[in-house]
């Protein structure tokens, strides 16, 4: 089952929780940049944040991806020390815009997405695959939906 979190300004605000219980869950993470990013688009610290992760790169190729339009580049990396440290940067959900960072960051767990930010959305979507993460956000008070028909983010 697929998890709507509610309230989007009331979760926003729990970012930084919500982003250590998904690092403490996850084995690896993702987001998407445009095929054709552009240099005069974005800040410096759009290409910096892409540049820190690179080493930490690890093939989707066996990964569950979700559904990208076609001018969409997946990036997947492994979680780490110095990667945790790089994803708390952001201040909140709206940052991952692809404008300041990339869009729509997403949370792996046996190579299946569990967590997914859609940031021109507003919309945090939770697979029930990590039931542990998904009680520990639950009890920071933060309102549901479930998604019916759908089994995957």
């Amino acid at each position: 089952m697929v998890y709507s979190l509610l309230n989007f300004d009331f979760y926003n605000k729990k970012y930084k929780d919500i982003l250590k219980i998904a690092l403490s869950h996850s084995d690896c993470f993702s987001f998407f940049t445009s095929k054709n990013v552009h240099k005069k688009e974005h800040p410096d610290m759009y290409f910096d944040f892409l540049d820190r992760l690179n080493e930490h790169k690890i093939s989707s190729d066996k990964f569950e991806l979700p559904r990208y339009s076609s001018g969409q580049q997946i990036h997947c990396y492994e979680i780490n020390k110095t990667t945790k440290t790089i994803l708390s940067e952001p201040s909140d959900f709206t940052s991952w815009d692809s404008y300041d960072y990339p869009e729509d960051l997403t949370f792996y767990k046996n190579k299946l997405p569990w967590l997914r930010c859609i940031s021109h959305e507003k919309m945090v979507l939770i697979n029930d695959i990590n039931p542990k993460a998904l009680d520990e956000i639950k009890s920071m008070g933060i309102d549901f939906m479930l998604i019916k028909e759908a089994n995957n983010i």
